[in-house]
C-alpha cells in the first residue's frame, strides 16, 4: 500500500511536515493512559497510537505489543485505512487486504484490527488508535464507538502540549532525525545527551528567570540479579516497564531521561523542596507496585531514588548537578533497610 491512499497528493507536504513534528518524541503519560483505557475498555490483546508517515509507523504508546515503528509494508492501518472514517476487519484471514499480510500470516498472527484514524487541523490523516487481536471477534456497535470516542481523546490531546516549556524548546529547535538522537531506542526516553541539554536549558532558566529546577537519579535495586536470573532480553523488558511507569508517577511538564545502564535522570522545574520530594516518593511507590508477568513467574522491582534542587544559589553546573543528585541517590541506597524517607542533596 502507498501512503497517497491516506493522504492526497496535493496535501500530503502539509501532512507529513505534521507527521514529522510528531514523531521520534518522547514517552507522555496522556498517551500511555488512553491506550491503557483503550485495550481494558474493548478487551483487545494490543492497543495503539501511531502516526503515519511516507516512510513508517510510529507508535507514540503502545501497551500488549513491543513495537516502536513498522515500514510500510509491515503495517496493518496503512493496509486497511483508506479515509478519515473508522475501520474494522473481524477476521484478517477473510478480508483480501489483509489475508497474505506478514503481521497476520507472521508473528504477531493478528487475527481482528480496528483503527479510528486521528487527523490534523485541516483534516490530514495523521495517525490512528489501532485495537488488535490474535483471535477473530465481532465488531460490534459498542465496540466501533468505544474506539471513536478514544480516538477522539487522543486527537484533542493531540491539539495539547503536556510536554513543558523545556521540551517544547528543545523539540522545537530538532528536526525528526535529530530528535533520534537525543531518544533512547530501549525506553523512549530521552537519552543522556538528551537531558544534559534540557538540564542546561533548565540551569539557563534558572539565571534569566529565578525558576528552581529539581534534579532526581533513579536507581533499579539489584539490576544484575534480575540478569542474571531471567536474562538480558528480560532486563530489557524491566527498563522499558520501568521508564512508561516512570513518566506515569512524574507531573505533567516534569522530564524522564535515561542515563544510560539502569539509571533514569528526572528533571522536576518549577518546584519546591516538599513537592520534589512527594514527586520521589511518589515515584518509588509506583515502581514498587508493578508486576511483570514473565514465564519464569513475575518480576518485581524497586528503585532508590535522591535528588537535589538547582536555584540561583547554586554554584554548580549540570554535571555537578547530577553528581550531587546521584550521591543522594547512593544515600538512599544505604539507608533503604533504615527509613522510608527519600533523602534531598541540598
Amino acid at each position: 500500500m502507498v501512503t497517497t491512499q491516506l493522504i492526497r497528493t496535493e496535501t500530503l507536504q502539509l501532512a507529513e511536515m505534521r507527521v514529522n513534528d510528531l514523531i521520534e518524541t518522547p514517552l507522555e503519560a496522556r498517551f500511555n493512559r488512553l491506550v491503557r483505557v483503550a485495550r481494558r475498555a474493548m478487551g483487545t490483546r494490543v492497543a495503539a497510537i501511531s502516526f503515519l508517515s511516507r516512510e513508517r509507523e510510529w507508535f507514540k504508546a503502545v501497551t500488549g505489543w513491543n513495537v516502536s515503528e513498522l515500514p510500510p509494508v509491515r503495517s496493518l492501518a496503512m493496509a486497511v485505512l483508506q479515509d478519515s472514517t473508522i475501520v474494522a476487519v473481524a477476521d484478517t484471514l477473510r478480508d483480501e487486504r489483509t489475508n497474505r499480510h506478514p503481521l497476520v500470516f507472521g508473528s504477531p498472527r493478528f487475527r481482528f484490527c480496528a483503527f479510528q484514524p486521528i487527523v490534523d487541523h485541516f483534516g490530514h490523516v495523521i495517525g490512528a488508535l489501532g485495537a488488535y487481536d490474535i483471535e477473530p471477534r465481532e465488531a460490534t456497535a459498542e465496540l466501533l464507538d468505544t474506539l471513536s470516542d478514544l480516538g477522539e481523546l487522543a486527537q484533542r490531546e493531540l491539539l495539547l502540549s503536556d510536554l513543558g516549556s523545556l521540551q517544547k524548546t528543545l523539540l522545537a529547535k530538532l528536526d525528526a532525525s535529530r530528535r533520534q538522537a537525543l531518544l533512547d531506542d530501549l525506553t523512549r526516553l530521552w537519552n543522556r545527551r538528551g537531558g544534559m541539554l534540557l538540564l542546561e536549558q533548565a540551569m539557563e532558566s534558572i539565571r534569566r528567570a529565578g525558576k528552581r529546577v529539581g534534579v532526581c537519579v533513579v536507581d533499579v535495586d539489584d539490576f544484575k540479579l534480575i540478569n542474571d536470573r531471567f536474562g538480558h532480553a528480560m532486563g530489557d523488558v524491566v527498563l522499558r516497564k520501568l521508564a512508561g511507569t516512570i513518566v506515569d508517577a512524574i507531573r505533567p511538564g516534569d522530564i524522564a531521561c535515561r542515563l544510560g545502564g539502569d539509571e533514569f535522570l528526572l528533571l522536576i522545574p518549577e518546584v519546591d523542596a516538599e513537592e520534589l520530594s512527594a514527586v520521589m516518593q511518589r515515584v518509588r511507590d509506583r515502581v514498587r507496585s508493578l508486576v511483570i508477568s514473565t514465564r519464569a513467574g513475575s518480576v518485581r522491582v524497586t528503585v532508590s531514588v535522591g535528588g537535589t534542587l538547582a536555584d540561583l544559589g547554586s554554584a554548580n553546573g549540570p554535571d555537578e548537578i547530577v553528581h550531587l543528585a546521584d550521591e543522594a541517590m547512593y544515600t538512599a541506597k544505604r539507608l533503604k533497610h533504615e527509613s522510608e524517607r527519600v533523602p534531598l542533596g541540598l
